[in-house]
């Protein structure tokens, strides 16, 4: 059986390896949701060198007081292996010795990394930022060490390192961003581990996106060798639902610990009814006799905590109220319209027929997700220069509500090349077999009135294509369909292109 190992990064380890042995002192902020990686990446880079991790001093943050603190900090010196550190240790007693004693760890030629960094937004841990300045503007013309801070809520580290406001504005040199795995990445983990079946790939997709923690999880609870047949139910068997379950609190932990209020219902109304409008959460959350305005609770979920993707139609306005609605993240909506209702379930009856109960709810997760990977697998290779489309829009769908609801407009994929005035209609479904006579003619129908549109209009005189993707389509159906003049990409295409 394969073991784990580290998967992608490969270009974001480069960055860091030459930071680390560049010419000057760096102070950088690595940032990404929990789980992404962080840690890990700079463990992947101590690997490389071993005089990197003799001079690496690694400190988690406690969400707690100066006291506190300083005294996790001073134990993290003694414990290190650098003996200059030992000897900081003693003299840290405040925020002010602990960014003294990090000027000279720097100073020395060591490499001080802050976890968990958000904390100092807190009122009590505030005050170490002004101390952090002081120490940051001495070492600017420092050729030596650096310092690394990691942090998973962006809202929270755009506070402390982006605001004007802020001690620590315009004092970061370098930015790393970790975002998840890309299908790429993820693809090498398929193939270490012998996964095959692109059913399963769309299932660990569906509930764990591109986080490699999940992942790592998924392998040591031995998911990767169960069949295609059970691998859904044993994935939330194992994942969530049995007893010492890896990812059972993950949800309230990780996203859901500040959400209260309208805003967690705003994000349970969402799970439900992923692509709704404003006006339907509207409708939904607020009773006849509340008008309290929600705009301010979307917003903040969108812009702040970027738990909610706000989606335009391709050629439309920012400012367009056919925008829709997603939890942008896959565990976050999995959890909320999948795995939290399962949960709720087991509590009364056998796990068995809570998860009997659940699959229905999973494959109408998947089938959203699917439609999200296909439209991510777009971007992907039209960055990367594979595949067969290349993109000048990230606007990737087109929908309406018309007055008369006969003339309404769902196209999962419209996908615009305008550099060769090409354009391609995409039609997505959890299974080949649902892309059938009645599934065809009504996708060539919402093609032949978007043409009619006043955004149509733009690309009549293009060439345009009518694509069809399913996870998987066998040699008969491919056959089949494209004699119909339907191109059809499934994922054991795209994962051919990597």
């Amino acid at each position: 059986m394969a073991t784990w190992s580290f998967y992608g990064r490969m270009g974001t380890l480069e960055t860091l390896d030459k930071l680390v042995h560049g010419p000057a002192w760096f102070f950088c902020r690595i940032q990404g949701r929990r789980r992404i990686g962080k840690t890990s990446l700079l463990r992947e880079l101590s690997k490389s060198d071993e005089t990197l991790l003799a001079r690496m001093v690694y400190m988690q943050i406690p969400d707690s007081d100066e006291r506190d603190v300083a005294a996790s900090f001073r134990r993290t010196l003694s414990d290190c292996e650098s003996a200059f550190a030992n000897d900081l240790a003693d003299s840290v007693v405040d925020f002010s010795t602990m960014a003294s004693a990090i000027g000279s760890l720097c100073r020395e030629g060591l490499v001080v990394v802050l976890d968990e960094f958000q904390y100092f937004t807190a009122t009590k841990l505030r005050p170490f930022n002004s101390f952090l300045q002081e120490q940051v503007d001495r070492l600017r013309e420092t050729d030596r060490g650096g310092l690394f801070v990691l942090g998973s809520l962006q809202s929270e580290m755009s506070a402390l390192l982006d605001d004007k406001g802020a001690p620590l504005f315009g004092r970061l040199t370098a930015t790393i961003e970790l975002l998840h795995w890309d299908f790429e990445d993820l693809t090498s983990v398929y193939r270490a581990h012998d996964i095959n079946d692109p059913y399963q790939w769309l299932t660990l997709w569906s509930f764990f996106e591109g986080v490699p923690k999940f992942y790592r999880d998924a392998f040591d609870q031995g998911l990767f060798s169960v069949s295609r047949k059970d691998f859904a139910q044993v994935l939330m068997e194992r994942m969530f639902l049995k007893e010492g379950s890896p990812l059972a609190e993950e949800a309230d932990t990780s996203f859901l610990r500040e959400v209260k209020g309208k805003m967690l219902s705003i994000l349970n109304f969402l799970a439900e009814n992923p692509g709704c409008s404003n006006g339907d959460v509207v409708a939904a959350v607020n009773r006849e006799d509340d008008t309290t305005p929600l705009g301010t609770h979307i917003k903040r979920l969108v812009e702040n905590y970027q738990m909610v993707d706000k989606r335009q139609p391709v050629f439309s306005e920012s400012s367009s109220r056919n925008a829709r609605y997603y939890v942008t993240d896959n565990f976050l909506q999995a959890w909320l319209s999948v795995v939290k209702p399962a949960r709720d379930t087991s509590r009364m009856r056998p796990l068995s027929k809570a998860i009997e109960r659940a699959m229905p709810r999973c494959f109408v997760h998947e089938g959203f997700a699917f439609e999200k990977l296909i439209r991510q697998l777009h971007v992907e290779c039209s960055r990367k220069d594979v595949g067969d489309f290349s993109l000048t829009s990230i606007e990737l769908g087109f929908w309406n509500r018309a007055r008369n609801v006969d003339n309404d407009i769902e196209i999962d994929i419209v996908a615009i090349d305008a550099d060769n005035r090409r354009v391609r209609f995409g039609s997505c479904k959890r299974n080949a077999t649902a892309h059938d006579g009645a599934a065809l003619t009504k996708f060539d129908t919402h093609v032949e009135r978007f043409l009619s549109t006043k955004e149509g209009r733009r690309v009549n005189e293009w060439a345009i294509e009518k694509t069809l993707f399913a996870p998987e389509f066998t040699e008969s159906e491919n056959q089949i369909l494209s004699a119909k003049g339907y191109l059809c990409r499934d994922l054991t295409w795209y994962a051919a292109l990597f």
